[in-house]
């Protein structure tokens, strides 16, 4: 297999992973609506998005890219957090989750250190997402407070999974370049060859 095609496989992986963990970001952002995915869909979407991490993170591995491997680790602790456990182990779950956040941070983090440009921009978006999802939960608390609203409960219940969604859709799109190569390389061979300009 080439360079190219090898770069490319590990490309539509990175964006795999990113973007099922986003679609689940989104699932929360209907939660007001009372639409959920039925279960098999959601073990469905979590075991593509383990193994398209896996597939990262090893090539993150082989080149020591600590961002992509935390990356990589990230999305498999969360698709491991979407299994259902009894009610007794949901600490478990729950720790899963926070690292999970920490990790996608750390990653967004070093994103921005090592890079410029878009590509740190969408850094600091993956990083801002992903506070915005950790604190999510801890928002949320003010929903309990004796005199809080519908309207506050139902506000704070969506920021967690925009958070969720912004930073996890970031992130595939800094996977996505070895993907946009061939249509930019094309575009510009039709640009070039273009009769009227």
């Amino acid at each position: 297999m080439g360079n190219d095609t090898r770069d490319r496989l590990i490309a539509l992986a990175g964006v795999v992973a990113g973007v099922l963990p986003a679609l689940s970001g989104l699932v929360g952002l209907t939660t007001l609506t009372g639409w959920y995915p039925a279960a098999g869909v959601q073990a469905t979407a979590a075991v593509v998005a383990a193994v398209a991490a896996v597939v990262v993170g090893l090539a993150g591995r082989r080149r020591a890219d600590r961002a992509t491997i935390a990356f990589a680790v990230a999305v498999v602790l969360l698709a491991l957090a979407w299994v259902p456990l009894p009610s007794a182990l949901w600490p478990l779950t729950t720790i899963m989750r926070v690292a999970s956040q920490g990790l996608l941070l750390a990653f967004g983090v070093l994103v921005v250190q090592r890079s410029v440009g878009l590509t740190r921009l969408a850094g600091w978006v993956v990083a801002g997402g992903t506070v915005v999802w950790l604190l999510g939960g801890v928002v949320l608390w003010f929903g309990v407070v004796p005199d809080a609203s519908q309207e506050l409960l139902g506000t704070l219940l969506l920021v967690g999974p925009a958070g969720m969604l912004v930073g996890f859709l970031a992130a595939a799109l800094l996977f996505a370049g070895p993907l946009l190569r061939p249509v930019g390389r094309g575009a510009r061979y039709l640009w070039s060859t273009a009769d009227v300009r």
